[in-house]
């Protein structure tokens, strides 16, 4: 074996790709790519600075931009989008690959997903190479494949082979269907070797992420994590009033000091009209955020809150008016079940006042020094 190669392309994954890394980076020489993630590569880049002395070699792939037209058109005129689209993106797999990729041989290649981002990649890198799956998935939110149900199914389908080639199927969560997924036939028949969800959990035990730490959140109280709620909400002006009356509440027990805001990678968080508290860094997961001194964490739906495992996880989800109530609670379960502790879920804005009170009346909110 000649290196390591990391395809990485979201933050689920960034565990799995930093436990290969420490792994890995005294014996072998290591590349980890990053197919159009940006904040993702941004935080890669600090940590081989910070933490290996860049000495890891990272690549970032540009992801393909389809016509915008294609969105806003209907029926058969969408066809004259379609098309040309899935030429222009096999073209741009194509040159990405012979770019940045094509000399890489007799490597070790790890990939954490079966989505369309890395299935290119893989499939081209198999041929000179050894392809190692591990897992980013959890017990509660995992991509299954299913079988074409209908017309669209079959639409979808057949644009998502011509675009990514043999090997693609349908795959499916709870909030979302069709996107493209590598089949289990490949799975089985073409990588390497498979890592599951429990091998990678046993595998991975008592790995310390403590050690990525790059931001000093210590003198935080609360912090809260941006996801993209508001598009599910009944309006924006809507969503922005309400936003406001629970920071409004916030920051009667909390001053502004002591609260800390992350938004979502690339989400425009001046269009919430929040502005109090201090901004943490975008490209930082938010389990790299946390710390003992921080009392309560509020988010929506996001993982960063089911993650908590010290302090008082709330949802807010049920104080913003949704425009799908089922998705609501479709999102609330799926938090609820990825928790590792309770996640309250207040019904209104005067239960969430109690919360705050409750913390103080108990003793639990201290002035920091």
């Amino acid at each position: 074996m000649k290196g390591i190669v990391i395809c990485a392309n979201s933050y689920l994954q960034y565990k799995n790709a930093l436990y290969v890394v420490t792994l890995n980076y005294q014996k072998y020489p290591i590349t980890i790519i990053v197919p159009g993630n940006s904040a993702l590569f941004k935080f890669f880049n600090v940590i081989n600075e910070k933490l290996f002395q860049s000495d890891i070699k990272l690549i970032y792939l540009e992801a393909f931009q389809p016509d915008p037209r294609r969105a806003e058109a209907r029926g058969l005129k969408r066809v004259f989008y379609i098309l040309p689209d899935i030429i222009r993106q096999r073209q741009h797999q194509k040159k990405s690959f012979n770019r940045y990729l094509a000399g890489i041989e007799e490597a070790d290649v790890y990939f954490f997903d079966r989505g369309f981002s890395n299935f290119p990649l893989v499939k081209r890198l198999k041929k000179r190479n050894r392809l190692i799956y591990i897992s980013s998935d959890s017990a509660e939110v995992t991509p299954r494949e299913y079988r074409p149900a209908g017309i669209a199914d079959w639409g979808r389908l057949m644009i998502h082979k011509l675009t990514y080639g043999g090997g693609t199927a349908l795959g499916e969560l709870p909030y979302e269907k069709g996107f493209p997924h590598m089949s289990a036939k490949f799975l089985d028949k073409e990588i390497d070797r498979v890592i599951d969800r429990d091998e990678r959990d046993e595998m991975t035990k008592g790995f310390d992420l403590s050690q990525f730490k790059i931001s000093d959140t210590s003198k935080y109280r609360v912090m809260y994590f941006f996801d993209d709620i508001s598009a599910y909400a009944v309006d924006e002006n809507t969503f922005r009033r309400e936003i406001s009356e629970i920071f409004h509440i916030l920051s009667k027990y909390f001053p502004e000091y002591e609260i800390a805001r992350k938004y979502h990678p690339g989400y425009p968080g001046n269009e919430t009209g929040i502005n109090i508290g201090n901004v943490l860094p975008d490209f930082i997961p938010a389990e790299l955020l946390y710390n003992e001194n921080v009392k309560i964490y509020l988010s929506g739906y996001s993982t960063a809150i089911a993650n908590v495992e010290k302090g008082l996880a709330v949802s807010i989800i049920d104080l913003i008016s949704f425009s799908d109530e089922q998705m609501r609670e479709t999102l609330k379960e799926i938090v609820r079940h990825m928790g590792h502790s309770k996640i309250l879920f207040p019904k209104s804005l005067q239960e969430f006042e109690e919360i705050l009170i409750s913390l103080r009346s108990n003793g639990k909110i201290r002035p920091l020094e």
